[in-house]
């Protein structure tokens, strides 16, 4: 098996970073330690891309966006980020290469090592992602969409989305709601630690405690029955339920429609607001109430701060604060109860 840029740290006894900076040239090194690192990559027979050296002279005009491609995501909102970062990218003259493995650790170290991008984007952040550590101790510029618990110094950009389900909960107490089902993404999210899908699920719990309310959870799997099987088992717990946050844009369409196949009318029997794209949000019937996800100006923003990052700016980290939208999917409950909390 062919050496990485790992095992050369390990057997020089050096950090990542400076095997990358003895290879790219971007940072100096004592001459006693690239003297080590020269002599672990001969000793290994480890071989970076010829192009790890041209660097030195110039930027490569490239930009890494790590999206692993995991199942159970959306394709849609994956690739809304994918153009947005394309976009502001191209209007910089830089080119962007798609680091797509689930994983992604083993695509990172060798574009890095290859000297192959100028910076990296990394998406679909989890709460513990031990991709955060690899990609600041290899020191390139990097950007984070996604807010994790801790980002080891690396700049973020992300939605509040805590605040968001806020938003949403606070919206249909204000209705008069007093049964409210949250519907979120897959299990394999939630048990993957995805930050989103937490910290969306916390903000909802948040105002349903601060008003004595159940706390009503469950997810909706990518199968066929996914959102038959979620609502049932949300009714089966609260048959009173009269709200549903929905936070999965890849099951809004078929939770609607299964509605409709039990005669549930929205927002007469049953109120809805997502967390959702907008586009989404205005297809369905009736059109939602939702607090948008602005995967564009989100990915923008993580270009700006990249090339920021790259000119020597100081880090920063930004999320966005939401706003509700309303549309037709939500009113009052048939017996509308106000609680204070």
């Amino acid at each position: 098996m062919p050496a990485t840029i790992r095992d050369v740290a390990t057997h020089a006894g050096v950090a990542l970073s400076t095997v990358s900076y003895v290879l790219t040239g971007n940072r100096p090194v004592s001459a006693a330690t690239r003297q080590r690192v020269e002599q672990s990559i001969a000793e290994l027979k480890f071989r970076p891309h010829a192009g790890a050296r041209s660097i030195r002279a110039s930027r490569t005009g490239v930009i890494g966006l790590v999206v692993p491609f995991r199942a159970g995501t959306s394709s849609r909102v994956r690739m809304d980020f994918v153009a947005a970062v394309a976009e502001a990218a191209n209007r910089r003259h830089l080119d962007v290469l798609l680091l797509t493995a689930e994983s992604g650790h083993a695509q990172i170290e060798r574009v890095v090592a290859s000297a192959m991008v100028d910076g990296l984007i990394v998406m679909d952040v989890d709460l513990h992602d031990d991709r955060i550590a690899l990609v600041a101790e290899l020191g390139k510029p990097a950007v984070l969409i996604g807010m994790p618990d801790q980002s080891a110094g690396l700049p973020y950009v992300d939605l509040d989305f805590v605040a968001a389900g806020r938003l949403c909960a606070r919206h249909l107490v204000d209705l008069g709601h007093e049964r409210i089902g949250l519907l979120g993404c897959s299990s394999t999210f939630y048990e993957r630690e995805v930050a989103f899908v937490h910290r969306s699920r916390a903000g909802v719990f948040e105002i349903l405690r601060s008003y004595g309310l159940p706390e009503l959870f469950e997810t909706v799997e990518p199968v066929p029955t996914g959102a038959d099987d979620a609502l049932r088992a949300l009714f089966g717990r609260e048959p009173e339920l009269t709200a549903l946050v929905v936070h999965n844009d890849m099951a809004i369409g078929a939770v609607l429609e299964s509605l409709m196949r039990s005669f549930r009318e929205v927002p007469r029997d049953l109120s809805v607001v997502a967390i959702c794209p907008e586009d989404l949000a205005s297809q369905q019937r009736p059109e939602l109430t939702f607090v948008a996800l602005p995967a564009a100006v989100l990915g923008a923003r993580a270009v700006e701060l990249l090339v920021a990052q790259d000119g020597g700016t100081p880090v920063e980290c930004e999320l966005f604060e939401p706003a509700l939208h309303l549309g037709a999917s939500t009113g009052p409950p048939r017996r509308a109860v106000r609680r204070q909390p």
